[in-house]
This record gives C-alpha cells, structure tokens and sequence, in this order.
C-alpha cells in the first residue's frame, strides 16, 4: 500500500492556493469594472439627507477615493487596478495576522509525530 509524500500534499496545497489567488486578483481587475454605478451605503445617506454636497476633497486617508485610481485615464484601469491594489492590502493585512498563528501551531506540533497536514 502505497502512502502519499508529505511533500506531494504541500505542492497540491500551494497550487489550491495559487489558483484562488489567480481567480481573485482577476475577479478584482475585471470583474469590479461592472460593479453597480449607483452609490454605496454612506453616499446613499449623504443624498437622502441632503449633504452630499458638502462633502470636502478626500483626505490622504482615502488612499483610493471614489474606488478609482487617480491619475489613470482609462475606466478599466484605473477601477481595476483599485481592485487589485485592494485585494492586496486585504491580503497582506490577513497574512500579517494569521502568520504568528501558523508559526505557533508549527512550533507546538513539533516534535509529537503528528506530520500529517490539518
């Protein structure tokens, strides 16, 4: 009986997960063109109660204003590539936090026998 490669899981795994990236990254630079043109929730409040005018210039906290990259001139572009800029700050940001997590887990396996992938 012939018993799989830890190594072999690993790749099967890191493939998965290429995969889902590739399709994400994708999903954000096309498919967020064709995103609804009417406004989200805040703006929708903002109308309905009348100060949607007042509203100010964004500030540097708004790093991708109104979900399009400023600068750009092409539509697709410039909303695809917020897209993609925002799936990968989501990205980094979650790596940042799980990280630690999986080092610990990796650290209290250690030594048990258990080489088995969870």
């Amino acid at each position: 009986m012939s018993q799989q490669q830890p190594v072999e899981v690993v790749t099967n795994k890191k493939r998965r997960w290429l995969v889902m990236a590739i399709v994400t990254v994708v999903a954000a630079g096309v498919i967020s063109y064709f995103a609804s043109p009417h406004p989200d929730g805040l703006e929708r409040v903002a109308e309905n109660h009348g100060f949607i005018d007042q509203a100010k210039t964004p500030s540097w906290t708004a790093w991708i204003p109104d979900y399009e990259v400023p600068g750009i001139k092409s539509p697709i572009l410039k909303v695809g590539l917020a897209g993609v800029i925002g799936v990968a700050a989501l990205f980094g940001v979650l790596y940042a936090l799980t990280r630690p997590l999986a080092r610990r887990r990796e650290a209290d396996n250690h030594g048990k026998g258990d080489h088995h992938p969870s």
